[in-house]
């Protein structure tokens, strides 16, 4: 992966991360999640080029049994919205964390959407009975990531197009 493209996009990344980091500290008593809750990963993700890239660098550090299992899993892949990722592991744990895709990080919070900003959504099993939701700590930080990954994608001349996890990862170049 080129070093500019990728130290662009984990600048980016970290900025998802030290969004989520506060309101996964406050919500705590809110939320399921933890390692081995993978609920939300069995569904389709597309994500960008980019993000592909970066999958498929931590393919790459990965062990040949762990790159193996991937590439065999991410190659029998079909869209179906129960479908695991093929990144997880058989105890539901993400083995490309650190090179984890922008949706995979925001998982577990409520989720905006500048092109919905109408609602927040968040999995079913986080924020039962919350009314008093900080929507400073939860929405604005979000239209902050919403700005910069556009001026990424302007930075990077990247495309808007976009792709499941698997199909970056089942035949990934050497």
């Amino acid at each position: 992966m080129d070093p500019r493209r990728e130290a662009r996009l984990r600048a980016h990344l970290r900025l998802i991360d030290d969004d989520v980091a506060p309101v996964a500290a406050k919500y705590a008593a809110h939320m399921q999640c933890a390692p081995g809750c993978s609920d939300c990963c069995h569904q389709t993700f597309s994500v960008s080029a980019l993000e592909g890239e970066l999958l498929v660098a931590g393919l790459r550090a990965a062990t040949t049994d762990v790159r193996d299992d991937i590439v065999t899993k991410a190659r029998a892949w079909q869209p179906d919205a129960r479908v695991p990722c093929p990144v997880l592991s058989d105890d539901g744990r993400c083995r490309l964390y650190e090179h984890r895709p922008r949706i995979c990080r925001k998982y577990g919070i409520p989720l905006w959407h500048p092109d919905r900003p109408h609602e927040v959504r968040t999995c079913p099993k986080n924020f039962q009975d919350v009314h008093d939701i900080d929507s400073g700590l939860i929405v604005d930080p979000q239209a902050q990531w919403a700005a910069d990954w556009i001026r990424l994608r302007a930075e990077l001349d990247e495309p808007r197009e976009v792709a499941p996890i698997a199909t970056y990862l089942r035949a990934p170049e050497s």
